[in-house]
Formats: structure tokens, sequence, C-alpha cells
């Protein structure tokens, strides 16, 4: 039998209220394949706020209190105003792996090749009748990695930190549709319920046993919670948290009005968040070596060359068609660690790497009017 919260028996008596623009939000929520799991934390208020205040809580199928390894503090870090935080599951090492439980977060060094449909086993096609590429799954259901990195398919490097990397000490970041998620006040909820702030989906309702499907569903009966990237629509300023919506036992439902709907696996949008409590609007997409994606960016549009590559002597050198203005080497897990600016007007520049420890690591080379192309760099 289901536990019941204490604060469900008084809810008619307790209702937590937040005003708009101040207080933290959930603004992106990602579940993907296997151990692609993120959530961004929005920060909409005048002020920085200290995260370590903050806990992600998971209520698991249907539970209506989670247990005390589904909940997971927040780091010990200052939110800007206005900025986000992202934090991906910690499962990050694509060799050593056992189950569906540690399945890695993709690392953008996925196989890319046809996608087929699960039923029929033909080609997926688009609108138009081309055939669709992606990451590349086996037979049994796993990622196939390679040597040739695509941004589009990297979530580790979106994050801000990585929580809950042993399932059986805290599972909180493991939500696989079907479960509540919440972002509360502090590392416990409260008796009477007034710390929660946010939750995703609807606390005391497994879909699976109520509508008997995997996860919440939109009006057309598609999958919100469940292979699904969803980010919050600009004119949301506060959290989900009246208890007459997040409650199953109070009528509660989650039928994703507030929400944009992504394709699975869409990691483009966490990193910056559009919202109206921003005097300013902001873009919707944000890369890992571009930073906020304007509609000038181009990615990957002018061909360039590195060498030598796998690398031993210390100097690179690139070489492209086109004058290169700036060149940045970032480590896997997106952190920059070596660049130049060039401003001799040269399609045909060197950088000395030879303070870089052995690795692979990702070459951006930048041109005129925004455009940047990338490449994977090995250093021996």
């Amino acid at each position: 039998m289901k536990r019941i919260l204490p604060f469900i028996i008084s809810i008619f008596t307790v209702i937590a209220a937040f005003g708009q623009c101040d207080e933290l939000f959930i603004s992106e929520y990602v579940e993907g394949y296997a151990s692609n799991k993120a959530l961004e934390i929005y920060n909409p208020t005048s002020a920085a706020v200290n995260l370590s205040e903050y806990s992600i809580a998971r209520f698991s199928n249907g539970s209506t209190v989670p247990q005390s390894n589904q909940i997971q503090p927040l780091p010990n870090e200052m939110l800007e105003s206005n900025d986000v935080f992202v934090v991906v599951v910690d499962l990050r090492d694509t060799a050593d792996w056992d189950t569906q439980l540690d399945k890695p977060a993709w690392n953008g060094y996925n196989l890319i090749d046809t996608l087929f449909d699960f039923v029929t086993g033909e080609p997926l096609l688009d609108a138009d009748g081309n055939v669709i590429f992606g990451p590349k799954i086996d037979d049994n259901g796993n990622a196939v990695y390679g040597m040739e990195y695509n941004e589009e398919y990297d979530l580790q490097c979106k994050a801000d930190a990585f929580l809950c990397p042993i399932y059986n000490v805290n599972n909180a970041m493991y939500f696989n549709g079907n479960d509540a998620v919440a972002l509360i006040k502090g590392d416990a909820i409260a008796t009477d319920g007034s710390n929660i702030i946010d939750v995703i989906g609807v606390i005391g309702e497994d879909p699976e046993d109520t509508i008997m499907q995997d996860a919440w569903v939109d009006a057309d009966g598609r999958w919100l919670t469940k292979n699904s990237t969803l980010v919050r629509k600009p004119e949301v300023m506060t959290g989900r948290n009246d208890f007459n919506k997040i409650i199953f036992q109070s009528g509660g439902t989650f039928t994703g009005e507030e929400w944009i709907d992504n394709r699975n696996n869409s990691f483009e949008f966490l990193g910056i968040h559009n919202s109206e409590c921003n005097g300013t609007p902001m873009p919707d997409r944000y890369s890992c070596s571009l930073g906020p994606i304007t509609g000038t960016n181009n990615i990957n549009s002018t061909p360039f060359n590195v060498y030598p590559n796998p690398n031993t002597s210390g100097i690179v050198y690139f070489e492209a068609d086109e004058i290169i203005k700036r060149v940045a080497i970032y480590n896997i897990i997106g952190r920059k660690v070596a660049g130049h600016v060039y401003n001799n007007n040269s399609d045909n520049v060197n950088l000395n790497i030879s303070t870089l420890e052995k690795g692979i690591y990702l070459v951006n080379v930048f041109f005129a009017e925004d455009q940047v192309s990338t490449r994977k760099l090995i250093i021996e």
C-alpha cells in the first residue's frame, strides 16, 4: 500500500503559494534514450540564489513520499539572476557499464547511421521522403560510439553538475516517464508540503495504472514525460505547485499546457531559457562551443583540415579555404583548455598545444559571420 503524505490530508487548509518571478523553477526536462536524463533549473528572480538550499525529489511509480535516496540536494553553487543550471545523471563512461541503469549519457561521439522503424524495420523518412540519419542503436538497444564528434548529440557537455552516479545510493535523477519530479526547498519534504516549488507529472499517480501509458500524455495522447524534451513556455513565470494540480488524490493532472514538447534526445535548448521574467528576450538554443545560438550562427558549413592528427609534436596546424579568425580547443567535459585569436587574415594557422595532456579534444575553428566548424583532435 502506498503511504500518503501528511500534507495531503490537510490539502484544503494548506496551499503552497509563490508569486511570479520570485522563486526558482524547472525550465527544461529531458528524458531520452537510457541515461539521457537532465533537468534545467531557472532563476527568474533579480538576485543570485544559492542552489544548496534546494533539492530534486523523485516520486517513483505513483508514490506520495520519496524515499531518502530519491531526494538529491543541489550543489553549493550561486545561480545568477536569469541564468540556468543544468544537472545531468552522472553516467559518463561509454566503455564501462553493465545494465540499463548505468548506460552513459551521450557524449557526442555517437556513430551516425540510417534510422530504422522499430516495428517494420524500414528506414525512417522525413516529410520530403529523405532518409533520416541519427545515432545508431545496436540490436541489443545499446548506443554505438565512433570517433567523429557531433555536438547535437552531446548531453554531457551541457552539464553544470553531474548527479547520482550510483543508482542504489541515490536515484533521484533516474526518472523514466511515470515518476513525478519535483524541485523543493530544503532536503526533505515538509510535513505540510509547503516547500514543494515545482512538479513535473502528478504526485501519487502512476500513469501506467491510471491511463495505461508509460508516461503522462498531452491532449493528443502523445507521451510528455518519456522519450521527450520539455521546455517551459516563455510566459510561464512560476513553478507548478498548486496542490489541486500536482496531487492525484486532489484531482491533479498533467497534460503539458505549460510546456513545449520537442523530439526525443533534443539537447540544443539546454543551457539557456527564454522567459518573460527577463525583460530582454533570449535565444532559445545554446551551444557548448558557441554559447547562445541566434539565427546567424552557421555550424560546420566551412570545411578545414587539422594536422598532424593524432598529434605528438605539440604544434597543431589548421588549414581552410577561408580566413581563420579564431581557434578554441575543449576537453571532453566541455571546458576550454586552449585557443588563440588570429589577426593576420590567413587561412593557414597553427597553435601550441604542448601543455595539453594526452586524450581526445574538440576543436572549433571560427570564420567570418559567426561560422564555426568542429573536428576532433587526438593528442598522443
